[in-house]
């Protein structure tokens, strides 16, 4: 009577019928019901929890629905990209594991109106183009960007060989990167910009993703000394020529540290006074065009022709602090020198800084240069 009883008891914990149901679909959007101001940086996300979705349609205010992707499991829908200042409804439906239909999501949210929109104005080097070993990657905004770490969180350099570099920030409106050595000739770069509604403070928003790629050159590189007169040039590691030059004079000293070649010019007209010399009227006044102009910086420092300084070429400097080759080595400079390449300057009493343009990257200590990224110390 006793086993009867324990074996009745024991029969008590059985649950009729099987297994308990599951839990019911669970539908959610990236964005909350009936948010504003909602910037549109990411793709709008539906997912389920505890099944699977069965239809999603996101639609903007008198438009046609948005177009998406349905993850392979079918829990994650991601729409593409949103617009700016849109009210958009979300409706989706769900199904549980056992297909069963669950509660359908329906709500709407609105985006952001920018006050103002940050454009890309330029970048270097252009897209497609091939450069030397020193060209630093440089993005010139239009607007200056006060949340920096959110703009540059959404630009990426991707190489095709491991190679070390950073971000700075050299103005508001300026984001440059390089490596921490010269790059390794024939790396293949690409740089993303995924700025399309990002946030970059005050009101001001991303107008557009841009992408650009290019490639580096040969090894090649100018070596001036301002002591010896001289600018060696050197291709693959070898010195391939030494070319008599004239410096600038000691009141206008050609400066000591590394500049990049990043223009040519045919004929190159050249005053003193754009660069703060000489105004015109004072003693030390220039205003002529020059020949076979290669810019090395922005304050008015050029590899150039001048035919009135072959004989002090190699023997003296009389410049206003370009570097004066004759006819005939200032052409097969400009003929063999790349954008990009490095001119390391020596032997100078003044140095270049950052003071001195837009492609100063190489002037600054690598680890002060880490130290100007936004994202440093994140």
């Amino acid at each position: 009577m006793l086993l009867a009883l324990l074996a009745l008891v024991g029969g008590c914990s059985a649950i009729p019928g099987g297994s308990a149901p599951p839990p019911p679909v669970t539908l959610a959007a990236s964005v909350g019901p009936g948010a504003v101001d909602v910037a549109p940086v990411e793709p709008l996300v539906v997912s389920a929890a505890g099944g699977r979705l069965t239809s999603v349609t996101v639609t903007p205010a008198g438009g046609a629905p948005l177009t998406g992707t349905l993850d392979p499991s079918g829990t994650r829908w991601t729409s593409a990209t949103l617009a700016y200042d849109t009210e958009y409804r979300v409706q989706a439906a769900g199904v549980d594991e056992r297909g069963t239909p669950g509660a359908p999501l329906d709500q709407t949210f609105r985006t952001v109106a920018p006050e103002q929109t940050l454009e890309i104005e330029s970048i270097r080097p252009t897209d497609g183009q091939t450069v030397g070993i020193a060209m630093p990657v440089s993005i010139t905004f239009d607007a200056p960007v006060s949340d920096r770490a959110a703009v540059e969180r959404r630009v990426s350099v991707t190489t095709s060989v491991p190679t070390e570099g950073s971000f700075r920030w050299m103005s508001d409106e300026q984001l440059n990167w390089r490596p921490k050595e010269y790059w390794r000739p024939g790396t293949q770069v690409s740089v993303q910009a995924r700025l399309f509604g990002v946030d970059g403070g005050e009101g001001l928003y991303g107008a557009e993703d841009r992408s650009f790629a290019f490639t580096i050159g040969r090894d090649q590189r100018a070596r001036g000394d301002v002591n010896e007169h001289t600018l060696v040039l050197y291709q693959d590691g070898q010195e391939l020529r030494t070319l008599p030059a004239s410096y600038g004079r000691d009141v206008y000293p050609t400066q000591y540290g590394v500049h990049v070649a990043f223009e040519k010019h045919e004929v190159k007209r050249m005053r003193s006074d754009t660069w703060g010399g000489p105004g015109e009227g004072q003693p030390g006044f220039y205003d002529e065009n020059l020949p076979l102009a290669v810019r090395i910086s922005n304050n008015g420092e050029f590899v150039h022709v001048n035919p009135d300084t072959v004989r002090q070429q190699g023997r003296s400097n009389v410049s206003h602090g370009c570097v004066n080759l004759s006819p005939a080595n200032g052409r097969f400079f400009y003929d063999w020198v790349q954008m990009g390449d490095p001119v390391e300057i020596v032997g100078s009493s003044r140095p270049l800084t950052t003071r001195d343009g837009d492609i100063a990257d190489w002037t600054i200590p690598w680890e002060e240069y880490r130290q100007g990224s936004a994202l440093a110390s994140a």
